[in-house]
């Protein structure tokens, strides 16, 4: 069987090629595709070749939802018609896989694959569930965190990761406040009801005091920009708490002031990727709308068109955030 896929065949590049699937095997399914997104962070390291471990040519993005159509002797959890959560694939060549999700239909093991329904979904849910990773990243974040009510958190990033965590923080009757260098994000930010101030703001200092008169309970970082992060550990409360959850490869750029952390006591967390638990409290917040997934879905785009979609990672224009692709018809 063959399936058509989005792949890098070297950094910069995006090209559709058609691969040809693994046979089913006892306990595979066979999936077909419905919706697929991006990640907006993750996979443009990928298409820069500078993700640990990226491997070209490969398949990109771990964001897929799809139903069941075939199973293997052996597959006792699910069965045809069934809507899944997961980007797991095998096929033939020598073409890697990144997770592998941008493509119309799968083969693998059925405990890859994290069921959601046993009945159609609507478009709107579909595209809000494909978004889970990226929104369980902050799931996690949040979590590690222990946030609490009335805790003062400044959030480093207004990307997705920053604003679902800072619409966690509000569930939790928290404060968030962003740091945004990007004047549209600010807005996109502003325009969903959170306050947004850019790093180079002369008035930071003043903003931040007013906010948070004895200091800042947690900074949370989503960048990963050295320079950013050590003017804001300067506004976090003594014994207060730090998050690196940001992509950390250029060594040389990246390292941050350890004594000013000394000095104040900070505790210091970092958090890598999603666990089963993470992903299962995301959709639960997905689907009781305390995340606004399809608020911050700026782009959708039919399966045909898939590369226009990568030519604003790519490029960065027009302004985006979540990207979903539309592979099924039925979706509507």
């Amino acid at each position: 069987m063959k399936a058509k896929a989005v792949v890098f065949p070297k950094a910069d590049s995006f090209e559709v090629r058609e691969l040809e699937l693994d046979e089913l095997g006892e306990n595979d399914v066979i999936v077909k595709t419905l919706v697929t997104a991006i990640s907006p962070g993750t996979e443009r390291w990928i298409l820069r070749g500078k993700h640990i471990g990226t491997r070209f040519p490969c398949v990109p993005g771990y964001h897929r939802v799809s139903v069941v159509e075939e199973c293997g002797p052996g597959v006792k959890g699910l069965g045809p018609g069934e809507i899944v959560y997961g980007c797991a694939s095998r096929w033939k060549g020598e073409v890697y896989s990144m997770w592998g999700a941008h493509m119309e239909r799968a083969v693998a093991d059925w405990r890859q694959f994290t069921y959601l329904s046993s009945s159609w979904l609507s478009r709107l849910e579909i595209e809000s569930l494909s978004l889970a990773i990226v929104s369980g990243v902050a799931t996690r974040g949040i979590r590690f965190l222990e946030v609490k009510e009335e805790d003062r958190v400044v959030i480093i990033g207004a990307g997705f990761i920053g604003l679902g965590a800072a619409q966690l923080c509000v569930y939790r009757n928290a404060v968030a406040l962003l740091v945004e260098i990007d004047q549209e994000r600010r807005k996109f930010a502003e325009s969903l009801g959170f306050v947004a101030i850019s790093p180079e703001d002369q008035c930071l200092r003043q903003f931040l005091r007013e906010k948070a008169p004895t200091g800042i309970d947690m900074l949370y970082d989503t960048v990963g920009h050295a320079p950013t992060t050590d003017k804001l550990v300067k506004f976090v409360r003594r014994q207060g708490k730090i998050l690196l959850q940001a992509q950390y490869f250029d060594r040389e750029k990246c390292a941050i002031d350890l004594d000013q952390i000394k000095i104040r006591e900070i505790t210091v967390k970092t958090t890598c990727g999603v666990s089963k638990e993470d992903l299962e409290e995301t959709f639960s917040l997905i689907r009781r709308r305390i995340l606004n997934i399809p608020g911050m879905i700026t782009h959708r785009f039919e399966a045909e068109d898939i590369l226009k979609g990568y030519e604003i990672l790519h490029t960065g224009k027009p302004f985006n955030l979540g990207i979903v692709f539309r592979w099924d018809k039925r979706v509507v």
